[in-house]
Parts: structure tokens; sequence; C-alpha cells
């Protein structure tokens, strides 16, 4: 629906007398045979004629040419063709200008498999054999490598992603040029950079991206972020056997032997989230104790992680170590974690038979941390050492518990 949706805005563009054309990462994906998720289009008609001819629109990027046109819900960027003036930031440029060639708009852009644009009777404008490399399977700049690198550093971390994602090498003399502008991607805003990495590990082979990383020297200027990918570079290829980017993340922490500490500080200088550190970082932290060794299985006791984490976290957990072991693991390894906690008689110190204020009554003691305290051990005894959830024998050894801290 989305491409029959497309087509309708280029055939308004074309009827009004303008070129209209599907260009970039959408022809690219629909040649391999992809998913595509958004389909951009470049046409020969100012952004003012993209208006008047669709009324439903957000004027996106007027500055730089591209309007996002409205079509039952779906929206579509429209871009003028355009060249770029010199870029002052390594990342974005300081002006453009309208064009009404295609080459040129074309000539602008980072890879040749990004730089092909396809009509309404699907004929091929390719100049730079966009078609060719992806038959080779070679992700090659535009043009002169170093300067595509030196306009926009991003695409340093572009070029590792789409090896990463689609599986091909990066064209010789294109490598070249990474190795020698790597600086210029410290220029490059952190949250691009994350993004980007992001994506690097989700991919269908995050352990080429780690190598090209590696190679290619992209976080000179980090040392944590290049200790890291150097250190994990080993068992990178585990990453696909994972679903969330939490989950991703922490095996690549605890693959180079990062702490908590260590994990925290890359979390923080990529800026994620801080729901994001403290998943990722628990995680880590647990891995760290549990220490599973690489593809040697070994049986854990989930009783006590289960109490200070959940369920839901110890089954992310668990597909960790699952990975971990990968080469080697039980399929009954998730049916031995779903049993343990099937049988755990409580599972929260909400399940108690006593709260807080029962105790402060029956040991008539002020409120204070040591309530947590005794209701965490409470819980331990109750669901893993088989002492009974009554309130009396709670209370009962509650008094213990605090007769013998006092002393």
């Amino acid at each position: 629906m989305r491409k029959e949706l497309a087509i309708t805005v280029l055939q308004t563009l074309e009827t009004n007398g303008f070129e209209a054309y599907f260009v970039g990462g959408c022809v690219r994906d629909w040649l391999l045979g992809r998913p595509v998720h958004d389909i951009d289009i470049c046409t020969n008609a100012h952004p003012g004629d993209v208006i008047r001819l669709f009324p439903d629109h957000v004027p996106t990027g007027l500055k730089h040419g591209t309007v996002s046109v409205k079509k039952d819900g779906f929206l579509f960027e429209v871009t003028t063709y355009r060249t770029e003036g010199k870029y002052e930031d390594y990342r974005r440029p300081s002006d453009v200008q309208f064009v009404n060639e295609l080459r040129l708009d074309l000539e602008r852009r980072d890879f040749t498999m990004n730089a092909m644009a396809m009509d309404l009777q699907n004929e091929l404008q390719d100049p730079f054999n966009g078609r060719g490399d992806l038959s080779e399977r070679l992700v090659r700049a535009v043009g002169v490598p170093a300067e595509r690198f030196q306009e926009d550093a991003l695409r340093l971390l572009r070029a590792v992603r789409f090896a990463a994602q689609l599986g091909f090498a990066i064209e010789p003399k294109t490598l070249a040029a990474m190795k020698v502008t790597a600086p210029y991607l410290s220029h490059i805003a952190v949250e691009r950079v994350r993004e980007e990495l992001n994506k690097t590990l989700d991919s269908e082979a995050p352990q080429t991206g780690c190598r090209l990383l590696i190679e290619t020297k992209l976080f000179a200027y980090s040392p944590l972020l290049e200790r890291l990918f150097e250190q994990a570079d080993a068992q990178a290829w585990r990453l696909v056997q994972l679903g969330s980017l939490s989950q991703k993340w922490s095996m690549l922490f605890y693959a180079a032997d990062f702490d908590e500490e260590a994990t925290r500080q890359v979390c923080a200088q990529l800026r994620m989230s801080k729901r994001e550190t403290e998943a990722i970082s628990r995680f880590v932290g647990i891995l760290e104790r549990i220490n599973p060794e690489w593809d040697t299985p070994h049986e854990l006791k989930w009783g006590p992680i289960l109490l200070e984490v959940g369920w839901d976290t110890c089954r992310e957990l668990a597909q960790i170590i699952q990975a971990c072991w990968w080469t080697n693991h039980d399929e009954k390894f998730f049916e031995s974690l779903q049993m343990e906690y099937e049988k755990m008689p409580v599972k929260s110190v909400k399940e108690l038979a006593v709260t807080g204020l029962d105790l402060q009554v029956a040991l008539q003691k002020k409120p204070g941390e040591w309530i947590w305290r005794v209701l965490n051990s409470l819980l331990s005894q109750t669901a893993l050492h088989g002492l009974p959830n009554t309130q009396e024998a709670l209370i009962e050894v509650a008094k213990k518990e605090v007769a013998r801290d006092e002393h």
C-alpha cells in the first residue's frame, strides 16, 4: 500500500509537468528484495510547487528543498534536485542550490548504492554503477571517497552499518579513505553515533561491523569505545542470537570484560536513556557474578536472581546466557528457569504474610531500613528455604534476626 500511495505522488508531479523519481534507500532495497521502510522522492519541482500540488503536507526542511507529503497516514519526503555548498561542521552543508539535472543531485549522495533513482516505468537512473556494486556486494563512496567523508563524517559509520546490514565488503579505496578521515567522526553528535551503532549491533552481521570499527580506528578518539569493540570482537557474532538492543549491548560489554562502572561510563558517553543504562548495567552486573564461560554450560541457581530482579529480567538474562553457550547450549535451559520460578511459593515481598507495619507493631520498633532488610531476608527464606508463609512463623524469624543484629 505504501508504494501504491507513493506512485500517486510521482503521478501528480509528472502530470503537472515535472520530473519525479524514487531515490536512495528505497531503490536499493527494492533491487535487493529487502523490506522498504521509507520511500523518498526527488523532483525538479521546487518546494513551492510541491506545496501547491499537495495541500496536505509538512514543510519538513524547506531550506534544503524537502517537503513531506501526507497520504493516508503515510509521509513521503519530496526533495528538489540540489547541489550542496561547503560543509563547515563535518555534517551539514552551509547552503544548497536547487538544480534541474538529476545527475547533479545523485552525485552529492554518500554511496553508489544510494545514488540511484527509478521512475514510474521502473527505469533506473544509475550514473555511478550502484547496481553493479550491489551485484558485487560492495559499499563504494560516490566520487572521491575522502571528500564524501569529510563532507559528512557520519558517513563513516553509515559505511560500517551498511556492510553489517547487507553483508557487503567495503570497496578498497573507500576503506582506505575511512582510515584517513576517521578523526572527523569526533565532530559528530553523539546521538547520531549511537543511532548508527544501534543499527550495526542490530544487523545481520554485527561481527562485520565490529571488525570494520577496529580496522578503520573510527573510535581512536574514544579509548573506552575503542577498547569495547576490540575486546568484544571475538564474540560479536553471538549478538544475532539476541532480540533487544539492551541484551546486545550487555553481551558486548560482558564480552569486553567491562564491569558495571565502565558500562555506565560508555552508556553516559553515548547518552543512552536512564532506563537503557539501568537495564544494561543490571545485566552486566549479574553476568559478572554468574560469569558464564563461552560455550561451556553449567547449572545455575536461578532462585536468588529471580528474587533480586524478577521474572521478566531473568527471562532476558537467560537469553543472553544462552547466547554465551550457543554452540553447546541446552534446549531445556529455559524450562529449568520456568520450573524454578513456578515452584517458588512466594515471588515478591508483597506476597509475604506480613507487612512492614506488622513487623513494627510485633517488634515494637520505629521505622527504619531494618524493615526492608528483614522483609528481604524473610522473602528469601520463604521462597527458597521452606519457611512457612504464615504471620506467626515470619514474625518469629524476624524477632530472631533483629535480636541478632542488635547484638
